[in-house]
C-alpha cells in the first residue's frame, strides 16, 4: 500500500515544474509567499530558522518523497521558515491550488500525509525536550539518532549508516548548539564506540546504546 501511494505522488508532481539544484539553494525564503508545493524526488532539503544573531535552527531535513511546505498549504499559515537543499537536489513544484485538490480528492494521500505529519511532529516534540532539558551531548546523540531513524541503512550486525553526510554545523544546527561544541560531543561518542565514520558518513553501531546517550531523565 507504501509504495502504490509514493508511486501516486511521485506521479502527481512529475507534472510540475522540474528544479534541478545543488547544494546550499535557498528555496523558500522566510516572510516570503512560496510559488507552490515543492516534491522533492532526489536529495535532502532543510526546513530551519535563522535568527538576529546569525545562530541557526534545524527543524526538519526531508528526504526524497516528501512534499512542502504544507502548514503553508493545507494550514493556510505564513511561511515564517527558511527550506534550503543540503545536497544536490531533483525537485518538482506545483501550484497549491492543484495539490489541495489532489489531496482532498484521494482519502489514502490524504491519510499518508497526516501520517507525515504526525511523524514530523513527534520528531520534532523529542527535538524540543532535548533543547529545553538535555545537555549538549544529549542534543548531539539525539541528533544523531533521530538522523538514524529517518535515513539510516541498516545492517546484518545491527548497525545504522546514516544515509546523508552531516557535517558538524549541520548536527550543531540540529542540536541548537555551537560547532565547537559537536566536535567535543562527537569525539566522546567516537571514543565509547558509540559512533563512527565511513566516507564522510556516519555509522551508529547500536541505535539501542544511542538511544541510553541520548535519554533525559524525566520525572
Amino acid at each position: 500500500m507504501g509504495k502504490v501511494i509514493d508511486r501516486k505522488i511521485s506521479d502527481f508532481f512529475s507534472h510540475g515544474t522540474f528544479l534541478k539544484c545543488k547544494r546550499g539553494e535557498i528555496l523558500i525564503n522566510a516572510g516570503d509567499e512560496p510559488n507552490g508545493v515543492y516534491y522533492l524526488s532526489k536529495g535532502y532539503v532543510k526546513m530551519n530558522s535563522i535568527f538576529k544573531n546569525g545562530s541557526e535552527l534545524t527543524l526538519n531535513i526531508f528526504k526524497h518523497g516528501s512534499f512542502f511546505p504544507m502548514m503553508w498549504a493545507l494550514g493556510e499559515a505564513k511561511n515564517t521558515y527558511f527550506y534550503q537543499t543540503i545536497s544536490t537536489a531533483n525537485i518538482y513544484r506545483v501550484p497549491k491550488e492543484k495539490v489541495l485538490r489532489f489531496v482532498k480528492e484521494d482519502p489514502s494521500v490524504l491519510f499518508d500525509l497526516t501520517k507525515r505529519i504526525l511523524v514530523g511532529l513527534d520528531g520534532l516534540l523529542t527535538n524540543v525536550s532535548q533543547l529545553l532539558y538535555g545537555s549538549s551531548y544529549n542534543r548531539v546523540a539525539s541528533a544523531i539518532l533521530i538522523s538514524a531513524k529517518r535515513f539510516g541503512k541498516r545492517f546484518k550486525d545491527g548497525s545504522v549508516l546514516i544515509d546523508l553526510s552531516l557535517t558538524h554545523q549541520d548536527i550543531a544546527d540540529l542540536a541548537g548548539i555551537t560547532r565547537e561544541t559537536v566536535s567535543l560531543a562527537m569525539e566522546k561518542l567516537a571514543r565509547k564506540k558509540v559512533i563512527a565514520r565511513s566516507h564522510k558518513k556516519i555509522v551508529v553501531g547500536s541505535l539501542q546504546v544511542l538511544e541510553q546517550e541520548a535519554s533525559i531523565s524525566i520525572v
